[in-house]
């Protein structure tokens, strides 16, 4: 079994300039791309968890999707992509060769089928003053307030064998989306309440608690969060 590996970025270099002619990926300006996303090698897994040997997969587009990927200073790329929500990799694909993006906050967009991705740090609360984490989560609604949804995915253990039961391998769980509005360049927040909402968009909190209200419309449905920021955004 093979696991992300580092390799060096003259390594690298010569590896997509020698597969640019047939590559799955049109990477034009390879040297550029190479020197905004640093790309690694990537085989199915992360170090200490080899996908191997845990039924079902990670993946949003297993076979991979093509798409398009921007970078923060505006050039966009062909590209061949999936989305590891486990390891919270995305993955580009050429010539058969698989290489995850291991600088992605020099990514700003990545578009692939019907979805749009975005990298960004998070705050599970509204009041928290420091970020919890980073993520890839998907847009749901855009403009000055992004609506976004973070997948989540975890491993259920092995169960040895029992008495008339077999072996159960490892197996990967889809568990519940969460929700999240991202107020343009600050962090996302998490939004479990009406007082969420209210806190990160407090510039027209009159206005959507009456909105919200006279509606009757709660915040526990990607649905209902939608109406609500697609109506801020409106404002």
């Amino acid at each position: 079994m093979k696991f992300i590996n580092s390799i060096l970025v003259t390594t690298l270099l010569l590896i997509i300039n020698v597969v640019s002619g047939q590559s799955q990926i049109p990477m034009v300006g390879s040297e550029e791309i190479l020197d905004k996303l640093r790309l690694n090698k990537s085989i199915n897994g992360i170090e200490s968890v080899p996908y191997s040997n845990i039924n079902g997969d990670p993946y949003i587009y297993k076979d991979f999707e093509t798409g398009k990927l921007t970078v923060i200073t505006g050039e966009k790329y062909d590209v061949n992509v999936r989305y590891d929500i486990y390891a919270n990799q995305i993955h580009l694909k050429t010539d058969n060769v698989i290489y995850a993006i291991i600088h992605p906050e020099k990514v700003s967009l990545i578009e692939a089928g019907d979805l749009k991705l975005i990298y960004s740090d998070y705050k599970k609360s509204a009041g928290e003053g420091t970020t919890d984490g980073s993520s890839y989560f998907i847009v749901k609604a855009d403009g000055k307030c992004k609506l976004l949804i973070k997948k989540n995915i975890r491993i259920q253990d092995a169960e040895p064998a029992k008495l008339y039961q077999e072996a159960k391998p490892a197996k990967f769980i889809l568990m519940e989306d969460t929700y999240y509005l991202k107020s343009g360049d600050k962090s996302a927040v998490r939004i479990k309440s009406k007082n969420d909402i209210l806190n990160v968009l407090s510039d027209k909190k009159e206005a959507l608690d009456s909105f919200i209200t006279s509606n009757k419309i709660g915040v526990k449905k990607i649905e209902d969060l939608d109406k609500i920021v697609s109506h801020y955004n409106s404002l």
